[in-house]
């Protein structure tokens, strides 16, 4: 385990050169956001009486409704949220870096995840991935 004080030594290590209460802002927005969209995706699970686990396996019924019908991975959107929010509340350059290596990584793990979706829900959820997109909601016009 890594002692407390590495870590904070680590994140005090090139410091955003951003007023903290700019960085605890953006924090506070996103770390917000980030539980909000983990929530909607949450209940949506708990509505159609599913399990929330993180294997495509796991589910018994495709999700399309609610924020699955604005993005196909939502919790992988949270999750990238809560990350940089951290980044920003430590006022971290290198955790903006870690956030960004979680990006890709998350980002290759969604892709393998949509392999295994495809396997278990074959046209359906080629279909989906079509209308859908992955992690930002597309604008609708209103009128």
């Amino acid at each position: 385990m890594v002692p407390m004080a590495v870590v904070t030594v680590w994140f005090d290590f090139l410091p955003l050169p951003i007023p903290w209460s700019f960085s605890w802002l953006i924090c506070v927005v996103l770390l917000t956001v980030g539980i909000y969209i983990f929530a909607l995706s949450k209940r949506e699970f708990e509505r159609s009486g599913q399990k929330l686990t993180p294997k495509a396996h796991g589910t018994s019924k495709l999700m399309t409704s609610g924020i699955y019908s604005s993005i196909r991975h939502p919790h992988n959107l949270a999750s990238l949220l809560l990350n940089l929010a951290i980044a920003f509340g430590f006022k971290s350059s290198i955790g903006l870096v870690i956030a960004a290596a979680s990006i890709i990584v998350g980002y290759w793990f969604t892709l393998e995840e949509e392999k295994l979706l495809i396997q278990q829900f074959g046209d359906e959820y080629r279909e989906y991935k079509t209308k859908v997109p992955m992690f930002i909601p597309k604008l609708r016009r209103r009128g």
